[in-house]
């Protein structure tokens, strides 16, 4: 890319028509020697199958077994690394489906350090299904003001 007079000028080189080609740099070292890729050419395990994965889910299906028996889950001085792995196990839980119908899984601090988890009721107030609706109106607004509290009342009159 180069600037000329009348602005900017933006020109595909060798290396980048190679790119769009052939889906790799020309340079790549995974695809020195021939030409072939270094990288196994088998589709890689989805993300489900794997150990983090499976692992996380039956941490996730253990928490919940346990919300729904016990109530709430009390962890009384977890590390950073621990509460970090608990937030994602969280997660999901609640990208899976797993969290028992019509409840959510909720954090809250306990103590001075600890974490507790627990099951509320309902939605999240945030949850996309909790948003008022294209033609909902935000604040119900009277068309008619009658009986006014005194300080409405000043407010109206009220110049300024």
């Amino acid at each position: 890319m180069d600037k000329g007079s009348d602005g900017l000028r933006v020109e595909v080189t060798e290396a980048g028509r190679f790119y769009l080609q052939h889906g790799h740099h020309p340079d790549d070292p995974a695809f020195a020697d021939d030409g072939e890729s270094l990288v196994p050419s088998e589709p890689s395990t989805p993300y489900s199958e794997r150990p983090v994965a499976r692992a996380r889910r039956v941490k996730a299906q253990e928490l919940v077994q346990r919300l729904v028996a016990e109530g709430y889950v009390r962890f009384a001085d977890p590390d950073d690394d621990e509460v970090a792995e608990w937030r994602r196990v969280v997660n999901y839980a609640k990208r899976h489906g797993m969290e028992p119908e019509c409840k959510r899984i909720e954090k809250v601090p306990y103590g001075r350090l600890g974490l507790e988890f627990f099951l509320a009721e309902g939605p999240h107030p945030n949850a996309r299904s909790q948003r008022p609706g294209a033609t909902a109106s935000g604040v119900p607004v009277p068309s008619r003001l009658a009986s006014l509290h005194p300080i409405v009342a000043a407010l109206r009159d009220d110049e300024g």
